[in-house]
């Protein structure tokens, strides 16, 4: 009998340590996951005291690195490299509170928005009551609030001083070397007591921009289940701030999101068609996109009508953004993408991420008029009417799966 015992231990030991080796192999052959963040951005990314990098969005990194097994691998990036190292493959994800943008979509999949928050005009706190923008406003240079700060109408006329240094930007307006800085709500937290918001520029949403279609829908797909078992909420709590969760409920806010990313890439859409000579009216086009899409929502088990609804809304929608961008000058349209090669596809794309989303949330708990106002705060694009809006609204709050 304990010799039985004996043999019995000895297997069960080489059964723990081939189990044992197996995990270590695989976690050693396991292809480093490649994170490019900027390490100034806080909450999202930034140096800790030790000299490593922490925050919100390094954190989400590491959590979703364990959960596939795969060793984290941080990569460091400035500002206005981003766009041209994403696509070198430098990196496989860029994770450092990165909105969302049309120009971005055309160009590589961005996972659902994982945070909000405002791009704001900060000043000091004694020169809040003055009058007249500021005369000279400090931004970090490359990112996207440089952009917002050179396109706000409350801004024109101001001296922007871009800056290499985004961590600097409370110094520089503590010292009076600048009149204002443009930031977000939530970098703001770092700054300290003295500074005040003189005015909201643009509401952003972040998410991760992924260079790879496959890595970007299993991230995506990550994403969604940490929001339902509750570590995004979560880590938002504990490193960002409560205004930075969504106001509607997680499925709802992510299919307006959706609704709203296939816009933000309709001006793109008419500098390509003015480029190419083609009509904003395309029947052909229409016809064949609303068949494709009917047959994978019956897959998907969507109701069909209520669906066609929606995708017709979004298609007129889409029309009316490209009519406003065609009646300015040539010179005023974004710069164009390829239509065949990279806008067509960000929209189909876009387009079965929604029906996934609608799949999976609907139908939505938020009411048509909260639906009206979240997408009202999400799709603030030129030419998009008040009707398209309500008809957008409308149609998403009667859409319903057949399950």
């Amino acid at each position: 009998m304990q010799g039985s015992c004996e043999r019995f231990r000895n297997r069960r030991a080489r059964r723990i340590a081939a189990v044992v080796l197996s995990s270590l192999c695989m976690a050693a052959c396991a292809q480093p996951l490649r994170i490019g963040t900027s390490g100034d951005y806080p909450p999202f990314s930034m140096r800790t005291p030790t000299g490593g990098i922490g925050g919100f969005d390094v954190e989400v990194a590491r959590a979703y690195a364990s959960d596939r097994g795969r060793p984290l691998e941080l990569v460091a990036f400035r500002w206005p490299e981003l766009d041209a190292r994403l696509a070198a493959g430098d990196f496989d994800v860029a994770m450092s509170g990165v909105t969302v943008r049309g120009d971005r979509l055309a160009r590589f999949p961005m996972t659902p928005a994982v945070a909000r928050a405002a791009a704001v005009l900060v000043v000091r706190a004694p020169d809040r009551r003055r009058r007249g923008p500021p005369a000279r406003v400090a931004v970090n240079r490359g990112g996207h609030l440089e952009r917002v700060a050179r396109g706000a109408p409350a801004l024109k006329g101001a001296e922007i001083r871009a800056v290499d240094d985004n961590t600097s930007l409370d110094e520089l307006l503590a010292r009076g070397e600048v009149d204002g800085v443009v930031t977000d709500t939530l970098e703001l937290r770092s700054f300290g007591p003295g500074f005040e918001v003189a005015e909201v520029l643009a509401r952003d949403r972040k998410a991760y921009w992924v260079r790879d279609d496959e890595l970007a829908q299993d991230l995506g797909d990550w994403l969604v289940a940490r929001e339902a078992d509750g570590t995004l909420p979560r880590l938002r709590a504990e490193l960002l701030d409560p205004s930075a969760a969504p106001t509607l409920p997680a499925g709802d806010a992510r299919s307006v999101d959706l609704v709203a990313r296939r816009l933000a890439l309709m001006p793109f859409v008419a500098a390509a068609k003015r480029a190419r000579g083609l009509p904003v009216d395309a029947p052909a086009r229409e016809a064949e996109i609303e068949q494709r899409l009917l047959a994978s929502a019956r897959a998907a088990g969507l109701a069909e009508s209520p669906y066609l609804e929606l995708v017709r809304a979004q298609i007129d929608a889409a029309k009316s953004i490209q009519r406003r961008v065609l009646a300015e000058p040539a010179d005023a349209t974004p710069p164009a993408f390829d239509l065949e090669t990279e806008l067509r596809p960000a929209i189909d794309r876009i387009d079965l991420d929604l029906q996934r989303e609608l799949a999976r949330s609907a139908p939505l708990a938020a009411s048509e008029s909260a639906l009206l106002e979240a997408l009202r705060s999400d799709a603030p694009i030129p030419g998009l009417g008040d009707e398209d809006l309500r008809r957008l609204a409308r149609a998403l709050s009667q859409q319903r799966a057949e399950r």
